[in-house]
């Protein structure tokens, strides 16, 4: 519904970070929020952390102080690694949930809706192209702003990945503004629940102004709650705990609905014409559906017999990108990693500092204090460059391990980047393919751990993955992102080997289909996790988990049953579709686009509903995305509101003004009326006029199709006789009003 005076836009720019704005609501005309004309009245927030998988659902409501309509710039940041599964605007008393559509399709029905003066609401990943999308973690949003001396309701639900490492996990919501002052709210309520196979030790709540209270604590779960009223947003949201289970332990948890809810039907387009008549079919009673399993195991290698070994030298040969794309707070945090790197060498280590392709020194030189100033020193002083050949920045420092008195051990190639290379190799593929031939071509005695610092909300995140892959770990820190903690993180890793030839196995093999790793790498006390389908019950299925640590090898297994139904996890099918889609993403950047990789994401995104660089939510009345079908003499309209309307009228573009009644028991608002038999085929327009219990008035647009004609159908065949056996290619073309078409034997 759109009312008189809204003509602005506005624009969310939701930049994915761990430690950013949560929330901010900026009037377009201010450089910081300002209460006095936005402020945010409601924030609920509920948090329920399955093992390894945190669903954050947040609503946020802001009230407009003024008497007239307000733009307004929405910063929105959620933590790194997550994936965007809900989406919902209001209007009014009425919510708008989002349904996921094929990008291009989602773009060009939201521009049409506008047109229609009507106010959809967008959800994409990237702000430009699918490209765009593939390689960071903007998201952008956009919706209608808030009326005068009114509110507006927004909800988004996220699912984040939660490690362990070194056998702690930790979980962050961000509240505090880190671009700005301070941000407040009228009533905060957030839930959190925590649930793990493994043993809690040592559960902490790390803040100390917001009212956490614990409701509930044991060996496996942890339920809290915070209420506050008039709050000022001073902290994050953060818990800490120790994952307590024995070494080498694998556990196994599973999801499977035998009657899970029919897919989402494509109903946009000219093809919706039919969606009526195949409204209510299920799935094919043939099909089955297959259940989901997520495989945790904890790997550490035993403690040496003698205790702790020496520390001997290692070498740490840092690349840092200082073209113009790092600017501003990408190079900020560049710095700063920079130092706390150095500071954590000792002086018995070596080092160079490479500023692109420049050297600090010809060779590693030790890391003295005096030589950690200089290079600091000369660091600071240099000046951002245009352009980024990254393939020459890669080469040189590669070039460094060529001295025979280097060792592999405790040695690394760290990179600060944001991998936006524009001149050498740019092609992802092509560059991760130069850079592994070249790291391989090094002596296995001197050959380095590539460590990644990703940094910024652009950063290419598929390439500097790839470079990872070579030995060491990447990780991403965001463009408002504190970096103590990413970084301590970060630190821990570099120049260590993660836990070798790490596989799984499972027994029967043909118990499972289609498993992938939800992690790059593993560490010593680390925790490494797979996600799979299964499509049987079965029971005593193997899992074998192996894998080797400084030459000892590591070993965990256990058997279980496959159910045939288990309801209880069920975040597993959207996690499982998410690290397929991930790996097709990662086939996209190394061997470009095919139709059937892209085909393939955007029917896991609309099935499982989330967002992909292919996909995005539109949120619009469920009316306009899907028009009823009309046929002369079907007098049946039928209008799903809110509760709090008690009235609906439809004006019908024939002049017809007919009230619809209410149907308590279908929660449904109904009328009959005559589609005259002289309207030809087409889409129509209805005004529906809305009014709620405290007498406002609200007007919304439904459509409806008349398709009296039915489809014209072709179908060609390469020959007219066939042996049993032989594949049929079938050849079909149909008029534009047909949506779907089957086959069969006769």
């Amino acid at each position: 519904m759109r009312r008189a005076g809204w003509l602005v836009m506005l624009y969310l720019a939701m930049r994915i970070a761990a430690h950013a704005d949560t929330g901010v609501l900026v009037p377009t005309d201010k450089q910081a929020p300002d209460p006095s004309i936005l402020s945010l009245a409601t924030m609920e927030v509920e948090i329920h952390v399955d093992n390894g998988d945190a669903r954050v659902w947040i609503r946020q409501v802001f009230t407009n102080h003024t008497g007239s309509p307000q733009e307004g710039n929405y910063l929105f940041a959620l933590p790194g690694g997550t994936t965007v599964s809900d989406f919902a605007v209001w209007d009014g008393p009425v919510r708008i949930p989002a349904v996921i559509l094929e990008r291009k399709r989602a773009k060009a029905l939201y521009d049409e809706l506008k047109s229609q003066a009507i106010d959809p609401g967008l959800l994409e990943q990237g702000e430009r192209t699918e490209d765009d999308a593939r390689r960071n973690s903007v998201f952008s949003v956009h919706i209608v702003p808030i009326p005068a001396y009114g509110t507006k309701r927004l909800e988004i639900e996220y699912h984040e990945q939660i490690p362990v490492s070194q056998n702690k996990s930790y979980f962050l919501l961000p509240l505090k503004p880190d671009a700005y002052a301070s941000q407040s709210v009228q009533k905060l309520s957030i839930h959190f629940e925590l649930h793990t196979a493994a043993r809690i030790k040592d559960f902490a709540f790390q803040g100390k102004m917001l009212p956490f209270h614990i409701d509930q604590q044991d060996e496996h779960t942890v339920r809290g709650t915070v209420e506050a009223a008039k709050l000022e947003l001073a902290e994050d949201f953060a818990t800490a705990w120790t994952v307590n289970e024995p070494v080498n332990a694998v556990e196994v948890i599973s999801f499977r609905d035998p009657n899970p809810p029919a897919p989402l039907e494509d109903v946009t387009g000219p093809e919706a014409a039919a969606e009526a008549g195949a409204k209510g079919k299920g799935k094919d009673k043939q099909q089955e559906e297959p259940g989901f399993f997520e495989a945790l195991a904890q790997m550490s290698a035993p403690p040496p017999a003698n205790g702790a070994s020496a520390q001997g030298s290692r070498t740490v040969v840092i690349l840092m990108d200082t073209s113009l794309s790092m600017q501003w707070e990408k190079l900020e945090r560049s710095y700063a990693a920079v130092a706390k790197l150095l500071e954590s060498l000792g002086p018995q280590d070596r080092f160079n500092l490479n500023n692109g392709v420049e050297r600090f020194k010809p060779a590693p030189v030790k890391a003295e204090q005096a030589n950690v100033s200089a290079a600091m020193d000369r660091l600071r002083k240099s000046h951002l460059r245009g352009g980024t050949d990254l393939q020459k920045a890669l080469g040189e420092g590669l070039n460094q391990f060529n001295d025979p008195s280097i060792s592999a051990e405790g040695s690394a190639l760290v990179l600060l980047s944001d991998g936006q290379a524009t001149s050498g190799l740019i092609k992802t593929g092509k560059l991760a393919d130069w850079y592994a031939a070249s790291w391989k071509q090094i002596p296995a005695g001197r050959r380095p751990k590539t460590d990644v610092f990703a940094v910024g909300d652009d950063a290419n995140l598929p390439l500097l993955r790839m470079l990872s892959r070579n030995g060491g770990v990447m990780e991403q820190l965001l463009s408002t992102e504190p970096v103590d903690y990413k970084l301590a993180a970060f630190l821990g890793k570099v120049g260590r080997s993660p836990i070798g030839d790490l596989g799984l196995s499972v027994s029967p093999q043909v118990a499972v289909d289609k498993v992938y790793p939800l992690e790059d790498a593993v560490f010593d006390g680390g925790e490494a996790r797979w996600v799979g389908e299964y499509w049987k019950a079965q029971k005593h299925v193997g899992f074998r988990v192996d894998g080797q640590q400084d030459g000892t090898g590591l070993k965990a297994e256990t058997k279980v049953d496959f159910p045939a139904q288990a309801l209880e996890h069920d975040q597993l099918p959207r996690l499982w579709a998410g690290a397929r889609v991930q790996a097709l993403l990662a086939q996209i950047e190394r061997d470009g686009e095919t139709e059937a990789a892209i085909n393939e994401i955007i029917q896991l995104a609309r099935r499982y509903k989330f967002v992909t660089p292919y996909t995005s939510f539109l949120a619009a009345p469920r009316a306009l995305l899907r028009p009823r079908v009309i046929r002369p003499g079907d007098p049946v309209l039928r209008v799903h509101t809110d509760k709090a309307i008690v009235s609906v009228i439809a004006l019908f573009p024939f002049g017809l003004e007919k009230p619809l009644r209410y149907l308590s028991g279908e929660d449904v608002w109904q009328t009959r009326f005559l589609a005259p038999t002289d309207m030809k085929d087409g889409s129509y327009p209805v005004r529906l006029l809305l009014r709620d219990t405290n007498g406002q008035v609200y007007r919304e647009s439904k459509s409806f199709v008349i398709a009296s004609t039915p489809p014209a159908v072709k179908v060609r065949t390469d020959r007219t006789r066939y042996r049993a056996g032989e594949t049929i290619q079938l050849k079909v073309s149909a008029s534009a009003s047909t949506r779907t078409w089957k086959a069969w034997p006769q």
